[in-house]
């Protein structure tokens, strides 16, 4: 029982061309999202939105509840408060998110610099401070869940974005 356990262990977290292809094409796809972040189990905020990705960059557009949009490029990111009219911009540099890292690299080179692991169509990308599940279906991404700094758990449902 116990070599099975070893095999099973390493044939799960060996990454092969293939899988990576996977979350490739799946983060180079635009979605449409419903987001839950709960303290403990209770949900305590939703948002819903879209990610459009494009070369290098992607935007994240919230509609709900309250109407942002972020710019994000690998040297900063623009935050537009619709609601209130403002703007901000803010350094990569000062950031280390590896959510954004995820779909800022998404290329097969840029992936293998990450610490990803794969155990059937579920992706885990680990840093020293956290880790991001992506569940995948086909090559799509289905939903994303992480703790932030403060502990609350985020789950991120997304669908595709025609169009």
């Amino acid at each position: 029982m116990r070599i099975c356990l070893i095999l099973f262990s390493l044939a799960s977290f060996s990454i092969n061309a293939d899988e990576l292809d996977v979350l490739v094409e799946a983060l180079n796809k635009n979605y449409h999202f419903n987001e839950i972040v709960y303290e403990n189990e209770l949900a305590i905020q939703k948002s819903n939105g879209e990610i459009i990705v494009k070369m290098n960059q992607f935007e994240v557009h919230i509609k709900q509840p309250f109407e942002e949009s972020y710019y994000v490029s690998e040297t900063e990111i623009e935050h537009v408060d619709h609601d209130l009219d403002q703007k901000q911009t803010i350094s990569m540099d000062s950031i280390n998110n590896p959510l954004i890292k995820a779909f800022l690299s998404s290329t097969k080179k840029h992936l293998n610099k990450l610490d990803i692991e794969i155990i059937d169509n579920l992706y885990l990308l680990t840093t020293e401070t956290q880790t991001i599940e992506f569940l995948t279906k086909g090559n799509q991404i289905k939903k994303i869940i992480f703790l932030d700094n403060l502990g609350y758990r985020h789950e991120i449902n997304l669908s595709l974005k025609n169009g």
